[in-house]
């Protein structure tokens, strides 16, 4: 077993030097991966992954011991979106939430494993005996060493600048921002989101991008730190810092750090200290961006009333900022105009909010339609929505032998799912089985390639899917009430969106 050793240890933080409390969790860490180092738990982790869980459960700990309050935001957040500290697990007065429990490790346990077994598409049961074992053996360890643990008084000093003297700054800000969304033991799936995207991005460049491959890797970083939203809430880092500012006593700037606009702007005033943006994508507003946090060098050709800004702003204290790359556009020429009138309609859903009025208004009301094959699919498209086929377009072969089902929501517009029709449960739908739902209808819940997130959300309202179940060594029921019980976190967990911000109920 290669052993853990502090330089790794400060992969998850955000400092370079080594101390003496550092070490001892290292020790801690190396316990923990000695543990999951066993036969038993091959079927669980690949040896890297092990190691990886073995530092974070050990940041958590450190976490809770040093009362950095990460994890405390999270089960409280759980609380009041989900109606417990946690999901999957039944607590009682015995569950502490500013102490280490035993559901604590379970949960992350299967968080963890869950994450690494996402590209074999396989559902990790939150209740399987195995994680409950390793979890029991983990918590004794930690439980141990509870009492006399050393607190990490650099970590706490990081993240409250404000209480310990730190500069209260947009730049401190940013350091923290960026550690918590790529680095924390809170956030492991961002670091492979930006991996897998900058591949993406970067893989297939032309001459003239070859040269500026940098530009695109510091874009990815930035704009993934500002809109990535995998982690355990499903909201942006800055949502979730805001979350923490609120219950631990953080600075009130980063409380109210949370909004960000990506737009076009046209640049309409500029004095010593600030550029004047009008945002031409929204409600025409005009925000007051402080200059410190521009390249001025790069846009010294700016024109007051002609230039044009492609460009990303973060309300931070009073003031707005710029972050991640600029694009400075010397006029607001026609082909300009048709972008910022694209990314207006992407931004209001007008093109979705058109489609699914037509729906409504040919349904009569439904946001659903069966249908029981593709020549009645085109017949109500074309007959009760009215809509044409364009020239030359030939809609693709559908095989409808359990039929179809459209559905329509204004964020989504118009949706076509070919599948699974059987599983839906509606007097409408001809073609509802409860013995293929109870197979099938987990996909509804936890498979954005299967269905959009709101109307996923719709459907379990209706209490279209009644049927879906987990896998369950108590049987089908107990699996049926289950993952309805726990319906709520595990759409959110696996399609990373919220009720709150992606659902209009």
């Amino acid at each position: 077993m290669k052993k853990i050793y502090p330089k790794e240890w400060l992969k998850l933080h955000p400092y370079q030097i080594v101390d003496e409390v550092d070490r001892y969790y290292t020790d801690v860490a190396n316990q923990i991966y000695q543990v999951l180092n066993t036969p038993l738990a091959d079927g669980m982790f690949e040896e890297k992954d092990a190691r990886y869980f073995s530092l974070c459960l050990t940041a958590w700990f450190e976490d809770v011991i040093s009362q950095v309050g990460i994890w405390t935001t999270f089960t409280a957040a759980c609380k009041k979106r989900y109606g417990n500290w946690l999901p999957f697990y039944p607590l009682d007065d015995n569950y502490y939430p500013d102490e280490i429990n035993v559901e604590d490790i379970r949960f992350l346990l299967w968080h963890h494993i869950q994450f690494s077994s996402r590209d074999e598409g396989r559902i990790i049961n939150p209740e399987n005996p195995v994680i409950e074992l390793f979890a029991n053996e983990l918590y004794c360890i930690l439980d141990e060493i509870y009492e006399t643990a050393p607190e990490n008084e650099r970590l706490w000093q990081f993240m409250h600048p404000k209480g310990k003297g730190g500069l209260n700054s947009f730049e401190k800000y940013r350091l923290v921002l960026q550690w918590f969304h790529y680095d924390s033991y809170f956030n492991i799936e961002n670091q492979k989101q930006y991996e897998d995207e900058l591949e993406e991005t970067t893989s297939d460049l032309s001459e003239d991008w070859q040269g500026k491959k940098n530009l695109l890797v510091y874009n990815t970083y930035t704009a993934l730190m500002l809109q990535g939203r995998r982690d355990l809430l499903s909201l942006t880092s800055c949502e979730w810092l805001a979350l923490w500012a609120e219950q631990n006593n953080g600075p009130q700037e980063w409380r109210s750090t949370k909004e960000y606009i990506e737009s076009f702007f046209l640049l309409t005033g500029e004095d010593d200290g600030f550029l004047y943006l009008q945002d031409l994508c929204g409600k025409d507003e005009v925000y007051r961006v402080t200059k410190d946090s521009f390249d001025l060098s790069s846009i010294k050709d700016r024109q007051v009333g002609e230039s044009v800004a492609l460009c990303t702003l973060l309300h931070y204290g009073k003031v707005w900022n710029q972050i991640g790359i600029m694009s400075l556009l010397p006029s607001l020429n026609n082909d300009i105009k048709q972008a910022v009138e694209s990314l207006r309609d992407k931004k209001e859903h007008r093109n979705e909010k058109a489609v699914y009025e037509d729906f409504i208004r040919a349904t009569g009301g439904k946001p659903f339609y069966f249908c029981k094959s593709r020549q009645e699919m085109i017949d109500f498209l074309t007959h009760e929505m009215k809509y044409r086929t364009a020239e030359g377009l030939k809609l693709p072969s559908i095989r409808a032998k359990h039929g179809l089902i459209l559905m329509a929501s204004p964020r989504t517009g118009l949706y076509i799912q070919t599948q699974l029709c059987e599983c839906v449960k509606s007097p409408d739908n001809p073609f509802y089985d409860a013995k293929a739902a109870a197979q099938k209808a987990l996909s509804f819940l936890l498979s954005p390639d299967v269905i959009p997130y709101d109307l996923s959300c719709m459907l379990q309202d209706r209490g279209m899917l009644p049927d879906a179940m987990l896998n369950s060594l108590k049987g089908e029921e107990y699996g049926r009430k289950f993952l309805q019980q726990n319906a709520h976190f595990l759409t959110d967990y696996f399609f990373h969106r919220c009720r709150e911000k992606d659902y209009d109920a």
